[in-house]
């Protein structure tokens, strides 16, 4: 069970340094509409969207939800609740399925930072969005070391900010750092960011 879950996390965390390689993302805190313009992902704010009625009541009360319209991927962000980081982390969450290949038929509408580590797909979309939101290498050269680094550089809530700190410790604690290229490729890429933001602290 532990292969299968561990080929799911590397899969996520592999595909979110991708992305930011590919769309060519510099700095922090991520531009996500700048990822979902690579990836032809559309981005459409439930109140800026006439048709949100027609669905499922018990999805539009969620955070957001991906989903083809007109044969493009399309999230639809729930913006009349929660914070603004919490509904960047939704959108980094969606776009990992549109990314990864999830297939879009289902539609499934996020309501937690934290997803059941039963469904495989949900727990991957939440290591892509981290990862993509708060890519630890960064955040590493940067010398974070609180949830309100985080929260400030990357624009996540204090939840999300937690869970990336703990997992930034372990990766710390391990010298778990630069064991692909992908994640030196991204490294190289933030390198004027991460040298700014040393010199400014």
């Amino acid at each position: 069970m532990f292969d299968f879950y561990d080929d799911y996390y590397k899969a996520a965390r592999d595909m979110a340094w991708r992305a930011l390689i590919s769309a060519g993302v510099v700095s922090l805190p991520i531009d996500l509409a700048v990822i979902a313009l690579y990836y032809e992902i559309d981005i459409v704010r439930y109140s800026k969207c006439g048709f949100i009625g027609l669905f499922r009541p018990e999805i539009i009360s969620g955070d957001g939800f991906i989903t083809m319209v007109e044969g493009r991927k399309t999230i639809f962000l729930n913006d009349t609740v929660k914070t603004l980081g919490r509904r960047r982390f939704t959108v980094g969450h969606e776009l990992g399925h549109g990314i990864l290949g999830h297939p879009l038929d289902n539609i499934v509408a996020r309501n937690s930072e934290v997803d059941s580590a039963t469904d495989p797909r949900e727990m991957q979309c939440n290591v892509f969005s981290r990862d993509i939101l708060a890519p630890a290498c960064v955040l590493d050269a940067i010398g974070v070391t609180s949830a309100d680094d985080i929260m400030r550089l990357c624009l996540l809530s204090r939840k999300s900010a937690e869970i990336r700190l703990e997992r930034l410790n372990l990766l710390r604690r391990r010298g778990a750092f630069f064991t692909s290229s992908l994640e030196r490729q991204v490294y190289n890429q933030f390198q004027p960011f991460i040298d700014r933001v040393k010199n400014e602290r």
